[in-house]
Order: C-alpha cells, then sequence, then structure tokens
C-alpha cells in the first residue's frame, strides 16, 4: 500500500514556526544594530595624540591603606593583561606590570576588613607610579562597580559582568559580619521602559545573584529610589550606557 504524503494542512505550522523563528531572529539582529550603531568606539585619550606608539607602559602599581597609608600586600583581578580572560596579579609593595597604552584595565581588590575596591584606568604614558587606596570598613562606605552591565533592552546580566559580582559576592563573604545596600544610580529616558523601573530591576539582578550564590538574603538590602535623580537621554556612547547601569553597593552593617 502506499504511503500518503503528509497534506499541506501538516506542512503549514512547521513552515509557519520556521518563519517566525526566523523573523525574532532578524527582528534581534536588527534592534542589536540598532542599539550599538549609535556607540562611538571608546579608544584611549592617548590614541589620537601626535605620536602614537604601540611600546608598553611600564607602570608601577601599590595598594596602602586609605587611613595609616600602610602598604599593604594583595592580590588584585585585572582585565586587560589577559584580552581573553582576567587574571590574578599580586602586588607586594612596588610591583612594575607592562601596560598597552591603548588598552583599558579594570582592577578589583577584595580584601577582609577593607572596602571592596574597583575601577577602570587606560595606562596613561605619563603616570609612572599609580597607587590604590583600600578604606577600612565602617558603615556608610559605598563603591561604585565597575563593570555591572546588562543585556541592551532587558535586566539580564552580561557574562563580562562575573568578574566583579564574584568579587561582591566574595567581599561578602569574607566580612561574615558586613550587610549591604544595593541600588541603581542612574535611570534613562525611554519610550519602551519605565526608568524607576528599570532601576529597581537592576538592583533586584545583582540582589538575586547573590541570594542564589547563598548570601543570606538579610544582609542585603535594595535602596530605596531617592525622590530627584539624575536621567539620562537614550545614551549616545558606551561612557552614558555604562553611566547609566551603574550600581552602587553601601555599608550598612559591620
Amino acid at each position: 500500500m502506499r504511503t500518503k504524503s503528509p497534506s499541506s494542512a501538516f506542512r503549514f505550522p512547521s513552515a509557519l514556526s520556521v518563519a517566525r523563528r526566523m523573523f525574532s531572529f532578524l527582528s534581534a539582529m536588527a534592534l542589536a544594530i540598532s542599539l550599538f550603531a549609535q556607540f562611538t568606539v571608546e579608544r584611549s585619550p592617548w590614541l589620537d595624540a601626535g605620536s602614537v606608539t604601540d611600546d608598553l607602559v611600564n607602570q608601577t602599581w601599590s595598594v596602602k591603606d586609605a587611613e595609616s597609608n600602610r602598604s599593604l600586600d594583595v592580590e588584585l583581578t585585572v582585565e586587560g593583561l589577559n584580552p581573553r580572560k582576567p587574571v590574578s596579579v599580586r602586588i607586594q609593595k612596588d610591583t612594575m606590570l607592562k601596560l598597552q597604552s591603548q588598552r583599558r584595565y579594570t582592577r578589583i581588590c577584595v580584601e577582609p576588613d577593607y572596602m571592596l575596591f574597583s575601577d577602570r584606568i587606560y595606562a596613561n604614558p605619563d603616570v609612572l607610579h599609580d597607587t590604590l587606596r583600600l578604606a577600612p570598613l565602617a558603615v556608610g562606605l559605598e563603591v561604585e562597580l565597575e563593570p555591572i552591565v546588562f543585556y541592551p533592552g532587558t535586566n539580564d546580566l552580561y557574562f563580562s559582568s562575573i568578574p566583579i559580582l564574584e568579587a561582591l559576592l566574595t567581599f561578602v563573604e569574607v566580612n561574615p559580619t558586613i550587610a549591604i545596600a544595593i541600588q541603581s544610580n542612574l535611570g534613562y529616558e525611554s519610550a519602551f521602559e519605565d526608568a524607576d523601573m528599570a532601576r529597581r530591576a537592576r538592583a533586584r539582578a545583582v540582589f538575586e545573584y547573590l541570594v542564589s550564590s547563598g548570601v543570606n538574603p538579610n544582609r542585603l538590602a535594595i535602596d530605596p529610589l531617592e525622590d530627584e535623580y539624575a536621567k539620562l537621554e537614550a545614551p549616545q556612547s558606551i561612557e552614558e550606557a555604562e553611566a547609566a547601569q551603574r550600581i552602587t553597593v553601601r555599608v550598612t552593617n559591620y
């Protein structure tokens, strides 16, 4: 007996499903292109200088207690030394590193009894010695975390946020009596979302990351939004996009 071929009634849903998936993919690509096309390529301030060189910058780093000025022996997590992953660097008094002048570096430090430290720098050829100062822990201290990034148009954490989120988790773990409040500093005007709600959702994403990693939620809080805060236009550059998603952590108990 000859097998009857499937009718068009059964083929149509499959074709429609494929078409819908293709349309969703193309729409997502178009949205991503439109979001990123408006950003200017981030450049080191020295790339446009009269004499640009690929020579490595020899820069000495040291870490000190912000109050006593005592030198500290600490481990930094540095993004930029290896273009593929963060690396750990031991800083013992004065440590010389060879840096690329056209590259941006993120430095993260977690040391018991000190405030979490994070910053982003360029290897300025004019800076031969750079000192990082760690503040002894106290209630009221706060730090802006760099960089916590979200997928465009969402409150989903981007994979590049993992190093600073892991550092925040370690900071809470090595200081077992500490409690912190989390706040998303800025919002930007958008025709598609409420800036207040976006800020709450971003702070909530960090809160949930810590809780899902084992932190007692009683040690965490989400700071209430201030009555007045800066609202940006839709970001026009990488710096503005990062500023619109800045996360601050404040010590509420120690």
